[in-house]
């Protein structure tokens, strides 16, 4: 299996480690990868995909959005500006588009789920809504929606916990990595029925249940999926096993 990343970085890199069957082409602005299974292409995708990738054919296109900023502009070019290239250059391929749970950001104290629609609380929000839809009009694309990515190295629920960087109490949305990894080894090889999946740990928890310091009803939401919240499929059903 030929895969594309598109805005290579740390969850493309573990994936690539541990599926070492299949084939990955990165691109990159700077860097390289020490994986016999990776060729890796130095180059800003915002700028227009590079020949030597797009005369290629792959399996799979996975589009991990890049910003160099935090301003809208920044925002519209790293989500939309290669939006038309990607599924115009690759017309076999299937591709996922990875997506944030800040589409809800707008939502407080309750429990959203894919069927919940998107209430973006930012102009950046609402790039991310329209970058959504612009995904969803070809039928073989994914969308998935992440939480705020932990892995073994990153924990931001411990940290914040630990300096207490805020006291308004919050949902924990966040999913560890081999999870999402798992995710999209199943979409690849099997298949799943929807296009749209929010990718978050099956059980929730709010900051104040670890702490009481975090005062208050949440000031966001949690964050659920129907689609994919089978608990035995994830290595890490609540952040409570790893802070």
């Amino acid at each position: 299996m030929k895969i594309l990343v598109i805005g290579y970085g740390e969850l493309a890199e573990e994936f690539a480690k541990v599926r070492s069957d299949f084939d990955f082409v990165g691109i990159k602005r700077s860097g390289c990868s020490q994986l016999a299974n990776v060729n890796m292409v130095n180059c800003d995708y915002s700028l227009g995909l590079p020949e030597q990738v797009t005369k290629d054919d792959y399996d799979w296109i996975i589009f991990f959005p890049k910003t160099s900023g935090k301003s809208s502009d920044d925002y519209k070019i790293g989500y939309l500006s290669q939006m038309t290239a990607i599924n115009d250059h690759f017309l076999s391929a299937k591709k996922i588009f990875i997506s944030s749970t800040r589409i809800y950001s707008g939502y407080s104290n309750i429990i959203v789920d894919e069927s919940t629609p998107p209430k973006p609380s930012d102009e950046q929000g609402e790039i991310i809504e329209l970058y959504e839809s612009e995904a969803l009009k070809h039928g073989n694309n994914y969308v998935l929606r992440l939480g705020g990515l932990i892995t073994n190295k990153s924990n931001f629920v411990k940290l914040v916990l630990d300096k207490q960087l805020f006291l308004d109490n919050k949902y924990i949305n966040g999913i560890f990595i081999s999870d999402v990894i798992n995710l999209m080894v199943k979409i690849m090889q099997e298949g799943i029925g929807q296009q749209l999946i929010n990718v978050i740990m099956p059980k929730y928890m709010k900051y104040s249940d670890f702490d009481s310091a975090f005062k208050g009803e949440p000031i966001n939401a949690a964050v659920k999926s129907i689609h994919y919240n089978d608990a035995a499929k994830f290595k890490i059903k609540s952040i409570k096993e790893i802070i």
